[in-house]
């Protein structure tokens, strides 16, 4: 994928006090070796695209509020690759005091599925119409024990024809509470809960889901620290067909554990997770994934950075059993500030896909390799 991103930035106020703004307009092209993600040899494209960003934010002493919308818009039309264009709209309103933390976020996003590489098999890119909403509540118990609650939901759709109607419309809810408690200056324990709904807006399916985990957070020093987390879910499947329903379980043990190592010029991530999760098919799915990120800043001007994700699905079938599927995501990028306002940047980024063998049948690996090259400029505008 070749990119060329523009945005412009001017050192003048929009609004005078709480009230701000940091607006980002930019143009690219895009190039992408086979950017239907399809398992035969896929035709490669390239495209010129604006990218236009439009924040907007309130911030007094105990409450921020903010708008962000983002569009991309190129001469490429349809959802059918990972190029797709996208309109997003995230919200978010914070309260705080000595006590209390309160955020309340949500999200209208109009994109493709094929957006985030795993979650369709084989190239069935489609329009996704998602909305999400989190509210999250923190609560000081002492100085040592802190008592966290959060609720979110999501729905999806999914523009599907009906010769690859292989994605399912779905709404998935759930309450995660967690207590924590500072044991010293460098450890922190956690206990965490949480119970959540999945199904599918047909009515055919649903996943029941509840899990309970203990959690550890240390800094061994000032440059390394950890955080993980352990336990065991419990998810209840259902499939409701003609007069009857067929139940399946999904018992297992859920984790997470990162690492970080942060210096003045240097950060460097590496975690892995095991997780029940939506991801548009008719339960949820088990998702196994090993990611790691580096951020290095060579000078005040220049920067480099790699990420790389790889991750492995497992999803429950309806006549049992388990279709999996696999997915690796690696990004390279430099980013020089030119100037105060623009900024130039450079990315090279492979994704593939492998769909495990079901019986009687072959795997698929398809990949798309892509380069992006963006300059960009953006609207300062701060507060009086």
């Amino acid at each position: 994928m070749i990119g060329v991103s523009l945005n412009c930035a001017s050192g003048s106020r929009a609004f005078a006090g709480p009230w701000s703004t940091q607006p980002v307009v930019g143009v690219a092209a895009e190039y992408a070796s086979n950017p239907a993600l399809v398992s035969a040899t896929g035709k490669s494209e390239a495209h010129e695209a604006l990218f236009l960003e439009l924040p907007l934010n309130y911030d007094l002493d105990t409450v921020h509020y903010a708008v962000i919308p983002r569009v991309r818009y190129s001469d490429t039309t349809g959802y059918s690759s990972v190029t797709s264009n996208y309109l997003h709209l995230d919200a978010s309103a914070k309260f705080a005091n000595e006590i209390d933390a309160a955020t309340l976020t949500g999200a209208l996003y109009q994109d493709s599925s094929l957006l985030y590489a795993g979650e369709v098999a084989n190239g069935v890119g489609v329009r996704r119409d998602t909305a999400s909403v989190d509210a999250n509540w923190q609560h000081a118990l002492s100085e040592r024990a802190q008592f966290q609650f959060d609720a979110n939901g999501v729905r999806t759709r999914y523009a599907q024809s009906v010769q690859f109607g292989n994605l399912v419309d779905y709404s998935d809810v759930g309450v995660t509470p967690a207590v924590s408690y500072a044991v010293s200056e460098l450890s922190t324990v956690r206990i965490l809960g949480g119970v959540s709904r999945y199904k599918s807006l047909n009515g055919f399916t649903d996943s029941d889901s509840t899990n309970l985990q203990l959690g550890w957070d240390h800094h061994f020093d000032e440059l390394w620290t950890v955080s993980t987390t352990a336990g065991y879910s419990k998810s209840t499947n259902h499939y409701h067909y003609v007069f009857e329903t067929i139940g399946s379980s999904q018992n297992g043990a859920v984790y997470s554990a990162n690492v970080t190592r942060q210096t003045e010029t240097l950060t460097a991530t590496a975690g892995v997770t095991r997780a029940l999760t939506p991801t548009g098919f008719a339960f949820l799915t088990r998702q196994d994934t090993v990611n790691g990120q580096v951020n290095y800043s060579y000078s005040e001007r220049l920067s480099f950075a790699a990420s790389v994700t790889w991750a492995n699905i497992a999803e429950p079938l309806l006549t049992g059993g388990y279709s999996t599927r696999r997915f690796y995501d690696g990004d390279i990028s430099a980013n020089w500030r030119w100037t105060e306002q623009w900024f130039v940047s450079l990315h090279v980024n492979k994704i593939g896909q492998r769909f495990g063998a079901q019986t009687g049948q072959g795997s698929v690996s398809p990949t798309s390799n892509g380069v992006s090259f963006e300059i960009s400029r953006h609207f300062y505008q701060t507060n009086q």
